[in-house]
């Protein structure tokens, strides 16, 4: 993914996390799609943190590919 298309994604889903929250209380049905959208954030503004710091660093591309699911560090 660009840079660009990541911001994308983060944008779109920020949305949607806020269209759940919209009505000031989660439903049961919500709760996994809400369990998905943070992890899908969490790795988004992790993969952007990485192309970023790649960029200011002077690469063309990230030298160590960001984990498939970042959760599995913290255990």
């Amino acid at each position: 993914m660009t840079l660009e298309e990541v911001i994308a994604a983060i944008i779109k889903l920020e949305h949607e996390r806020e269209a759940i929250y919209a009505d000031d209380k989660v439903t049961a049905e919500e709760h996994p799609r809400l369990a998905q959208v943070r992890a899908e954030l969490e790795r988004l503004w992790d993969l952007r943190r990485r192309i970023e710091a790649a960029r200011d660093a002077g690469l063309d591309s990230i030298p160590v590919p960001p984990p498939e699911d970042p959760s599995k560090l913290l255990q």
